[in-house]
């Protein structure tokens, strides 16, 4: 039988003088504040942020408070679609949808969930969508203890705002301290977190953009995904995907040349150093390699200087995910330096390997675990 989450209603308490919302989710509080904009105590944003990892815990989800239908009815594609890519289970959540006040006109303004990387800087400076505000969320990739680097996200953000002639909110939450939030891979419930700060903003906004992760040539299981985050609207929100129509290298190359993604391109997530970027870890050698090709990589100043990157591409163990050989692939074939292409080839040549022998363990492992069950048979 499977367990029950349930959500508490949502309390619009504002200590501090910021703008806080609370729910009640399992025995924990879940909370989300800025000091820019007065949040709105929508159920729906809690709702976003437990549904994939009940479903991962095999929980049914339960909300105490109404909720708009048509939020309620996207969520049944939403289950659909985790059962069908992640195996869960078809649990609807229990929800009320009958005493819901109708959703408000709202402020034709448009979001960005803004993180600085290459997806989001290209919805931003390419897309030719009119964005007026910017969003950063403290919580999410920057750990809430990690206040240095939350701070430089957050300057960096106001700055870029500043300079496009957007607004700059702030967010900080503890969502990712919950354990059941914690139940299912951030890779996973990422889009569901997303999707509750464009709801935690309808006091505000009408539209939230979430920028593509994959190209539609190249997708995979993914918690933002272009099937996935329109799911997520109601209530008078529209969430939309943007930018699933390039790939990596095609974004990168329309960044190149533009001076706030020189100056600001945030693309590391491991927080090992106090830098935005330690220019060391796979994504951030990744990202160095592919502008390494088109001829940029010293004028993103946002990484340690060219001339150590082929040390620091000898210094990364392996790449684990085998999609990810095909974007070093796409640089090499438009070119970089002997000796970075030579260094690249070795990674990938490693990283092979490694996955070669994995899979062969877990062959292995696999046929022995089906001959010992055979000889328990055997043997009566």
């Amino acid at each position: 039988m499977p367990g029950s989450l349930f959500i508490s209603s949502v309390d619009p308490g504002s200590p501090n003088a910021v703008s806080r919302v609370t729910a009640r989710v399992g025995d924990k509080d879940v909370w989300f504040e800025s000091g820019d904009v007065s949040l709105a105590a929508r159920v729906e944003a809690f709702i976003s942020s437990f549904l994939v990892p009940a479903l991962a815990h095999g929980d049914s989800l339960t909300a105490c408070a109404p909720v708009a239908a048509g939020f309620a009815a996207g969520l049944r594609g939403i289950v659909d679609i985790a059962s069908r890519w992640w195996g869960y289970p078809q649990l609807l959540p229990c929800l009320d949808t009958c005493a819901v006040d109708p959703a408000p006109q709202r402020a034709r303004r448009t979001a960005l969930c803004f993180s600085g990387g290459a997806d989001s800087f290209h919805t931003l400076l390419v897309s030719r969508r009119q964005i007026d505000d910017l969003v950063f969320v403290h919580g999410f990739d920057i750990p809430l203890h990690d206040t240095a680097r939350a701070a430089a996200c957050e300057a960096a953000t106001r700055e870029v705002a500043s300079l496009t002639g957007a607004r700059a909110i702030v967010l900080r939450t503890n969502l990712r301290r919950h354990a059941a939030f914690r139940s299912a891979p951030w890779e996973r419930t990422h889009g569901g977190a997303l999707a509750a700060v464009g709801h935690l903003l309808t006091n505000h906004i009408d539209t939230l953009l979430i920028s593509a992760s994959y190209p539609y040539a190249k997708w995979r299981p993914w918690g933002s995904h272009w099937a996935l985050d329109p799911l997520w609207s109601g209530h008078g929100l529209t969430i939309e995907h943007v930018g699933a129509e390039f790939d990596r290298m095609a974004k990168l190359r329309a960044l190149r040349d533009a001076p706030l993604a020189r100056r600001h391109l945030r693309v590391c997530w491991e927080n090992r150093t106090a830098s935005l970027n330690c220019s060391r870890c796979e994504k951030c050698i990744r990202t160095q390699v592919i502008l390494s090709s088109l001829g940029a990589l010293d004028e993103f100043t946002v990484f340690e200087p060219s001339r150590t990157l082929v040390e620091r591409i000898d210094a990364v163990p392996r790449i684990h995910d085998p999609i990810i050989f095909q974007r070093y692939g796409a640089a090499l074939s438009v070119g970089v330096a002997p000796d970075i292409a030579a260094a690249v080839r070795r990674l990938i040549a490693r990283s092979r390997r490694a996955l070669w022998h994995e899979r062969l363990t877990r062959t292995r492992e696999r046929a022995g675990a089906v001959a010992r069950r055979l000889l328990r048979v055997a043997q009566g």
